[in-house]
């Protein structure tokens, strides 16, 4: 335990170091000498050169007076990603542009995934509806319609992510949204479940195409502003699946029979063109990357976006890279990401699908069950974002990951030795509460530590994949009636493997980190400071892992 403690700390103040010295530099802004190396000083040489160490560093740290940046190395990769000290007015209409993306894109983002999730489920609510019976369904068939959905979504997860850049991201979400709004759209005349479960491949494969959406917000926020934004829209599925619900009773009490049509078919209908005409609108008003954009934003505003996307290492017009490809599958980080994804999944997953189960197994019945999972969906959405936005108020991922799967380790604890209802009903509490945020600041974390356009979005698409299998496979784990044990154990089990997973990484991470410092001085970091972040990506000498 007393090495647990130490090694957090060490986390801890590691990283409020950087931001410490980083402050003190700004104070009294050094002078680099012209063409000089960076990092063969000392260790604080990088952020005396004015280039940022850290992507989890914000706009307190690693900055370099404007007025001595001409005196920084040129030929160092990271330069044209260096942290720019600002002005006092130039920090407010940072701010103002900052409050104005926030209202611009997020709502706009969120809102597309909201009606994602929403028809994502729909052929439950629509089986429930009187669609089981009309189309006289078995039980199977209505599984291979739930299940098509993932054939498409699985396969078109990296295409989905590499091709935001190539398509912009109005076109690829806006045609997204028209695409699989009009598949949705469609069941509403369909006779058999070939048809549906054809149909859901379709959806399946454009929805992928909504999982840049990450991607797409680290064009416009920097590292230490992603948690928070990405928690928001995220919440939005937990918010979808807390109303879904109740807009299918909605439509089934008033819409049944109308212009002769059941109640099942309406659903179809209706969400389908709400998400056909959002696309169309995504097409009009959801702003391009930073160096395209040009509708919402002055000419001060733009280049405001433009530096900002910069100093968040990226790099404008980027093309798709195949070497970066390849690199992504060689990274130990890659495959770390993806096991405690995957088992972050798992728990979450379960939760969510399974938590009207899991209340009405306690004793509520189906209505009251639904009624008491509101407040969970709630408060899991509340701790997503208060942890998302402490994430990026520390700059640490890793600790916040770890606290939250514990947190739902034991709620799943709880939930598999208890009898008492408002103990299990705690349990419930517990367990979304722990397991929304750590996919969030995981996928926060992702995009701290990994640089490159393609290397990102690939990664970006491994994990998502492998999370997504994971979920898919929790499913067939509550099918032993009536306690569930099999699967409430191995959410729990998965919650342990993910926090084990994630201090190893913690370990990998740090020692990478003092390998790129012990070895600053050699001849091959030399060379490799010389390269941008396109062709060395976050092997970067001078480019320090987030933890």
């Amino acid at each position: 335990m007393t090495r647990t403690r130490h090694f957090f700390r060490h986390i801890f103040h590691s990283q409020k170091r950087l931001a410490r010295q980083s402050r003190k530099d700004m104070a009294q802004p050094p002078v680099t000498p012209a063409g000089s190396s960076l990092g063969l000083e000392d260790e604080n040489s990088i952020s005396k050169a004015g280039i940022s160490s850290d992507p989890g560093d914000g706009e307190a740290s690693d900055r370099v007076d404007a007025s001595h940046s001409e005196d920084g190395d040129h030929s160092n990769g990271l330069y044209a990603h260096r942290q720019i000290s600002l002005t006092a007015e130039e920090r407010k209409a940072e701010k103002r542009f900052l409050l104005k993306i926030d209202f611009i894109i997020l709502p706009l983002i969120a809102s597309i995934y909201f009606l994602a999730a929403l028809d994502r489920s729909d052929v439950g609510n629509a089986a429930v509806a009187g669609m089981t019976t009309d189309l006289k369904l078995s039980a199977a068939e209505l599984s291979f319609c739930v299940a098509f959905f993932y054939i498409g979504f699985l396969a078109f997860q990296l295409p989905g992510s590499i091709m935001v850049r190539l398509l912009t991201p109005p076109i690829q979400l806006g045609a997204a949204l028209v695409i699989w709004g009009g598949a949705t759209a469609i069941m509403t005349e369909a006779n058999n479940w070939q048809t549906i479960a054809g149909l859901r491949i379709v959806v399946g494969c454009f929805e992928a195409f909504i999982q840049g959406a990450p991607l797409y917000l680290t064009f416009w926020y920097k590292p230490h502003e992603l948690a928070t934004r990405g928690a928001i829209f995220m919440s939005m599925t937990s918010l979808a699946g807390s109303m879904n619900g109740l807009i299918a009773y909605s439509i089934q009490t008033t819409m049944e029979g109308v212009h002769g049509r059941r109640a099942w078919r309406w659903i179809f209908l209706i969400e389908g063109v709400a998400s056909v005409g959002f696309g169309v609108l995504i097409f009009f008003i959801l702003p391009n990357t930073p160096e395209k954009v040009k509708r919402w934003f002055t000419e001060d505003e733009k280049k405001i976006a433009l530096r900002r996307t910069k100093e968040a290492y990226n790099i404008p017009n980027t093309k798709i890279s195949l070497g970066q490809l390849k690199a992504t599958v060689r990274d130990p980080k890659t495959w770390f990401y993806c096991v405690i994804n995957l088992a972050a999944a798992i728990s979450q997953a379960a939760w969510g699908q399974f938590l009207p189960v899991l209340l009405n197994l306690n004793g509520y019945t189906p209505n009251e069950a639904q009624i008491m999972s509101i407040p969970v969906y709630v408060c899991a959405g509340v701790s997503a974002i208060a942890c998302g936005y402490l994430s990026d108020r520390f700059r640490i991922r890793g600790i916040f990951v770890i606290i939250g799967l514990l947190v739902a380790a034991a709620g799943w604890l709880i939930l598999i030795l208890s009898k008492n209802q408002q103990l299990s009903y705690a349990g419930t509490y517990f367990v979304g509460i722990g397991s929304s945020p750590c996919v969030i600041v995981m996928l926060a974390w992702m995009n701290n530590n990994v640089l490159g356009y393609t290397k990102k979005a690939g990664t970006l698409a491994v994990v998502n994949m492998i999370g997504h299998l994971g979920a898919i496979g929790v499913s067939f784990s509550f099918n032993n009636k009536p306690n569930y044990y099999l699967g409430k154990s191995l959410a729990m089990g998965s919650a342990l493997i993910a926090t084990c997973t994630t201090v190893m990484f913690l370990f990998y991470l740090d020692r990478q980190n003092a390998r790129k410092l012990a070895n600053k001085d050699t001849v091959e970091a030399r060379m490799l400071r010389q390269k941008t972040v396109e062709e060395v990506y976050d092997g970067h000498p001078d480019f320090m892992y987030s933890k």
